[in-house]
C-alpha cells in the first residue's frame, strides 16, 4: 500500500469512529481567531487538562499561542452551519459575526452551545503535522440537548434508545472542508 494509500485508510478508518464536533476561540493581544476541531479529549482530572489537536499551519494556532488562553464550544445538534463556518479560511470577523458570543476568561464563549470550556494553555508540543495544546480548564458550563457529531466526513447526530424523537440518517451532504487531507 503506498503511503498515500496508508494516510487515507487511516483517515477512513478514524473517520468511522464519530467525534463531537467543537469550535476553538481565542482572543487577547494577537488577536481573535476560532476553528472547528473534532480531536478534543479529556486527559486529567488534577489538574483538569484537555487537549485539541491543532494543524501547524493554523492561523489560529498561531493567534492562540500568543493569546495564551482559548475557549472549547462543544455544538449542538443543528449547529452543523456554525462548525461550517469556523471550518473555512475565512477572516475572523466573518467568523464571529455568524454567532453571538461573550468573552468569558478573556476568550469568545459562543452562545447556545452544548458545553463550553475556557482554558490557559498548559503546553503545545508539535507532533508530526499537527501541534498537540493542552488547556488547562479555568471555567466549565454545560446545558442539555444532543451533541453534534462528525462521522465519516459528515456532520450529524444518532439517537439513542429511550429518546421519545426518530432516529434520524447521519446527514448525507457534501464532502466538507473539514475534511481536508
Amino acid at each position: 500500500m503506498s503511503q498515500g494509500d496508508r494516510r487515507r485508510a487511516f483517515r477512513d478508518l478514524f473517520g468511522s469512529m464519530p467525534a463531537g464536533v467543537c469550535v476553538i476561540t481565542t482572543d487577547g493581544p494577537a488577536g481573535r481567531a476560532g476553528m472547528t476541531a473534532s480531536s478534543v479529549s479529556s486527559l486529567s482530572l488534577e489538574p483538569l487538562l484537555l487537549l485539541v489537536c491543532i494543524g501547524n499551519g493554523s492561523r489560529t494556532l498561531r493567534v492562540l499561542r500568543g493569546n495564551g488562553r482559548f475557549a472549547v464550544n462543544l455544538l449542538r445538534e443543528g449547529q452543523s452551519d456554525l462548525a461550517g463556518v469556523f471550518a473555512t479560511d475565512r477572516p475572523a470577523e466573518e467568523k464571529f459575526a455568524t454567532a453571538g458570543h461573550d468573552l468569558v476568561d478573556g476568550s469568545p464563549v459562543l452562545h447556545q452551545v452544548l458545553g463550553r470550556m475556557t482554558c490557559q494553555v498548559y503546553s503545545a508540543t508539535p507532533m508530526g503535522d499537527h501541534t498537540i495544546v493542552v488547556g488547562e480548564v479555568l471555567d466549565l458550563a454545560r446545558s442539555s440537548g444532543t451533541p453534534l457529531l462528525w462521522h465519516e466526513g459528515r456532520y450529524g447526530y444518532r439517537r439513542t434508545e429511550g429518546h421519545d424523537s426518530p432516529t434520524p440518517a447521519i446527514s448525507t451532504a457534501a464532502t466538507h472542508p473539514m475534511d481536508r487531507p
